[in-house]
């Protein structure tokens, strides 16, 4: 098999796999884990979450890890976001480069809710006891460069919930591909994300005594272990595409600026499916401006961000943020450090 018949397969495999299973519906509240669909990477928030055929930065273990083999260096990625609520957000991505057509990498998301007090019906403005909720998801990835035009990425993720004493643990995976079609550096992203078995949530917050005869005078409480019943993960099909209108390989040559468009499709299991469009205009690979637009939600809509890059000899170091506005919400705001030592 040829390579051109192989990259018109995977194209008509991934899109095949998005469009069985486009409908119109909406389930929402019905997954659990709802912080892995909280986007990360000031820079790809910034573009309207446009990153899946990007992903040439330490957040690429989020959008799609078969955009690893782009990365040649050593790579670090900090990112805190403000999220709504007064929630914090945070991610830290690793990627290490292996032979030059392949790259492994580490990241973490963590999602947490300050402190609560607690309430009961009989004491609905507090009982003077506090509670916290956090969410935590550990993926390991690995990418390789299959032919020129073609990457596969898979990752594997340790997933937990905890609210209080009450939590709930599983695994999950992603296979992601990136294909650059040859075109100038027209490149689509194909990423498969969060299959994996259901979270039931159990703990000390769940047992109760129980009486099983009300009626009687001498029948004792039994201690009992309630359980949450079982949700699936926010599994979804994601769709991009990405080209570079102005810079040394895009449409239009120029030497200091830079002009990347991007779109992206995203279905998810328990919304309906929503669309995005991004850009980012870059100065001399220094000064960065973005903006994008996600389509078809509730409460997203217009983002904005900018980035500074700066060269300390081998060493470079780029601070991005971004603006996303939420509906009736406060906007986001996410703040982003890439280091590459």
């Amino acid at each position: 098999m040829n390579n051109k018949i192989l990259i018109k397969s995977l194209l008509f495999l991934m899109l095949f796999g998005v469009s069985i299973q486009s409908q119109d519906f909406t389930k929402a509240g019905s997954t659990a884990a709802q912080f892995l669909k909280i986007p990360v990477g000031a820079r790809a928030v910034a573009m309207g979450n446009t990153f899946s055929s990007v992903s040439n930065d330490a957040s690429a273990m989020y959008w799609n890890s078969a955009g690893l083999p782009q990365i040649k260096n050593f790579v670090l990625n900090f990112t805190h976001s403000q999220w709504i609520a007064d929630m914090d957000h945070n991610y830290f991505g690793m990627v290490l480069p292996l032979d030059g057509v392949s790259a492994v990498g580490l990241s973490v998301i963590q999602f947490a809710a300050g402190q609560m007090e607690n309430t009961t019906i009989r004491q609905p403005q507090g009982t003077g006891t506090f509670f916290d909720a956090e969410d935590l998801a550990i993926s390991v990835s690995y990418a390789r460069q299959v032919i020129e035009q073609v990457s596969v990425g898979f990752t594997a993720k340790y997933i937990s919930q905890r609210i209080w004493n009450t939590s709930a643990e599983t695994f999950a995976f992603d296979f992601c591909v990136l294909l650059k079609t040859g075109y100038k550096n027209l490149q689509m992203g194909f990423s498969f994300q969060n299959f994996g078995p259901e979270l039931t949530m159990r703990g000390s917050d769940l047992v109760t005594v129980v009486d099983l005869d009300e009626n009687s005078t001498i029948n004792p409480g039994v201690e009992s272990n309630f359980a949450t019943q079982p949700f699936s993960l926010p599994t979804s099909y994601r769709a991009s595409i990405s080209m570079g209108l102005i810079g040394n390989d895009g449409l239009i040559q120029f030497e200091n600026s830079t002009l990347l468009v991007a779109a992206d499709a995203v279905h998810l299991n328990d919304n309906p499916e929503h669309y995005s469009l991004g850009a980012e205009y870059g100065f001399m690979e220094m000064f960065f401006i973005r903006g994008g637009y996600n389509f078809n939600t509730d409460e997203e809509g217009l983002t904005l961000g900018t980035g500074l890059s700066f060269d300390f000899g081998s060493s470079k170091i780029t601070f991005d943020y971004a603006y996303a506005t939420f509906g009736v919400f406060d906007a986001v705001n996410i703040f982003s450090v890439h280091l590459s030592p």
